[in-house]
């Protein structure tokens, strides 16, 4: 079992083996994620990042073990206090920025309204637009604000920084280090180590479907000698 801290987990895997059909995608994932930290989830693409994190958010359910968020399987609970960042889009294209700002103020309780308006206004983002007509920069970085403007216990992002240029990476970043709350963690999944290996205290990697090394970050360098960029090109050498 991989324990990344010594205190009671917001996130914890038991023995969690998934398959699409007859094609394993997670081989026995055993890991605990203790509330506070920016945890990286790395490894490369097909490795089972994406579907370990439908599985935390309860999008799909395990072939055997179990997800425990703050001590409870998935469930309507779990989801309240836990902020989703998808790697698709998933705004409302027919809303205005304005409407889609009021659907999250329905939709979650932790949502605040005003720290989003203030990120929005500082990227020149109008409320009044249609979210058709933002660019596709823009409507990530909606999307980025939207979830950060939530007072979650645990942040699950997918993918943030995948596909964009390094002038929205170093916004996307910001934005997310700036507005996360002091006691919840941030659970973030990435095959990019170089551009966030500064901000992870925690890091994960998986490799088709299993974990094959994790702990603190700083303690992985010392140990190993070596960045966890040049640690994930030594471990996902092909």
């Amino acid at each position: 079992m991989t324990i990344l801290q010594q205190r009671e987990p917001i996130l914890e895997c038991r023995g969690l083996y998934h398959a699409y059909g007859k094609e394993p995608s997670l081989l026995g994932v055993d890991l605990k994620v203790e509330a506070g930290g920016i945890v990286g989830l790395l490894g490369p693409n097909g490795s089972g990042k994406t579907t370990l994190i439908k599985l935390i958010m309860g999008m799909l359910q395990p072939s055997q073990g179990e997800v425990l968020i703050d001590g409870k399987s998935p469930c309507p609970e779990t989801r309240a206090e836990t902020a989703y960042l998808p790697d698709a889009n998933y705004l409302c294209e027919y809303m205005t920025v304005a409407q889609q700002l009021d659907y999250f103020v329905d939709f979650f309780k932790d949502f605040d309204r005003d720290r989003a308006a203030g990120m929005l206004s500082r990227l020149g983002i109008s409320s009044k637009q249609r979210i058709r007509a933002l660019s596709k920069g823009n409507k990530e970085k909606l999307g980025l604000v939207l979830t950060m403007s939530r007072r979650a216990k645990l942040f699950v992002l997918d993918e943030p920084i995948a596909g964009v240029d390094p002038a929205a990476r170093d916004f996307i970043l910001d934005t997310i280090l700036s507005n996360k709350p002091e006691d919840s963690t941030i659970f973030l999944c990435t095959h990019l180590i170089s551009d966030i290996e500064e901000t992870l205290t925690h890091a994960v990697f998986l490799d088709r479907g299993k974990v094959v090394m994790s702990g603190r970050a700083d303690e992985l360098r010392q140990r190993e000698g070596k960045s966890l960029n040049d640690l994930f090109r030594e471990v996902f050498r092909w």
